[in-house]
């Protein structure tokens, strides 16, 4: 119970990080970074301000658990290392983007579509790929074992779905998946 109690509590910084993010792409913040990395390769959402500024929003989510920690004692989740695993996840976030974003470019797929053939794999794939990034990079992070990272990349596609479909209520995402 453990492990999944830390899987669940290390998805805060990333979903604080990812409504900030969304925020940042509504509001249009900092839009000389809206520049796509790669269209070729990624398409046109996959782009620099996302990539400057996921992990530094993870980072503060991450912050904003400092006062739990106090209270848990000992820093009982992530030590004294908050700044470093809100930006380890940040970064593991946006890196497990890409490999997904390749593939649908390479199958013709629109940035920021899903395809009326096999609709629900690339939705379920669309909340897959970062949350198994951010387990991967929790996984490697010193404390925190497999079995959280495994617990981790299980529960994140249901928390990213509910957080999607509270983004697209509140105007800030433009689909609901």
């Amino acid at each position: 119970m453990d492990a999944l109690f830390t899987a669940l509590y290390l998805q805060i910084p990333v979903v604080i990080g990812g409504v900030l993010h969304m925020l940042a792409v509504t509001q249009d913040w900092l839009p000389a970074l809206r520049r796509p990395i790669n269209s070729r390769l990624f398409g046109a959402n996959k782009t620099w301000r996302g990539l400057v500024l996921v992990p530094l929003l993870t980072t503060l989510g991450a912050l904003c658990l400092w006062p739990v920690e106090w209270l848990l004692g000992d820093n009982r989740i992530f030590g004294h290392h908050l700044l470093l695993a809100g930006f380890v996840a940040g970064w593991g976030y946006v890196l497990a983007e890409l490999p997904n974003s390749f593939l649908k470019r390479r199958l013709g797929i629109a940035p920021g579509a899903a395809p009326d053939r096999h609709k629900h794999l690339f939705v379920f794939l669309d909340q897959l790929d970062s949350g198994v990034g951010v387990a991967i990079a929790y996984a490697l992070y010193p404390g925190f074992g497999w079995d959280v990272g495994l617990l981790y990349a299980v529960t994140f596609p249901l928390t990213a779905l509910a957080v999607k479909r509270w983004l697209f209520h509140m105007k800030l995402k433009k689909v609901a998946v």
